[in-house]
C-alpha cells in the first residue's frame, strides 16, 4: 500500500443495518466506499470508481446487492473476501472486480453479465450433478 490508498468498493443496495458490519470491515481495511445510486447507473464503472461523472435520470434500482472492487491487488482482494466470508454477512450475490474489459461498462451492463455468469455456473453445476448421479446408478447396477 504505497500511497495509502488500498482501493475502492462500489456498493449497490448495501445500505441497510444488516450491512453495517460490511461497511465497518471495509473501513477497517481502509477501503474507500462509494455508494452507487440509481441516478448514477449510466456512468461507466471507471467513472464511478474515480468519483467522477454527473448524476443523470434515475434508473429502476437493481434488486440485489452488488459489490465492485476497484484497484485491489489479488492478495488483498482474497483477504477482503475471506474477511467477508468469516464475518457471516448477508449474502451478496453479485460481486465483480474492475477490469480492463468492464471499466467502460455501466452498472446495468455489469449486472446483466454477472447474472449471465451466475446462471451459466448454476447450469454447469446442475449438469455436473446429473452426470455424477448417472455414474452412481451405473456403479450400483453393473448390468
Amino acid at each position: 500500500m504505497k500511497n495509502g490508498k488500498s482501493g475502492t468498493v462500489l456498493l449497490y443496495n448495501c445500505s441497510g443495518p444488516e450491512f453495517s458490519k460490511l461497511r465497518q470491515i471495509f473501513a477497517m481495511l481502509r477501503l474507500r466506499m462509494r455508494v452507487v445510486n440509481p441516478d448514477q447507473y449510466h456512468l461507466t464503472l471507471a467513472e464511478l470508481a474515480d468519483g467522477k461523472g454527473e448524476p443523470g435520470e434515475a434508473q429502476e434500482p437493481i434488486q440485489e446487492s452488488m459489490l465492485v472492487f476497484c484497484g485491489l491487488g489479488n492478495a488483498f482482494l482474497n483477504q477482503v473476501l475471506q474477511v467477508i466470508r468469516v464475518a457471516k454477512l448477508p449474502p451478496i450475490p453479485l460481486k465483480a472486480v474492475l477490469t480492463a474489459t468492464n471499466r467502460e461498462w455501466n452498472t446495468l451492463q455489469l449486472r446483466e453479465e454477472l447474472i449471465r455468469e451466475r446462471e451459466a455456473i448454476a447450469a454447469q453445476k446442475e449438469e455436473q450433478a446429473g452426470k455424477e448421479a448417472e455414474n452412481q446408478d451405473g456403479a450400483e447396477n453393473p448390468g
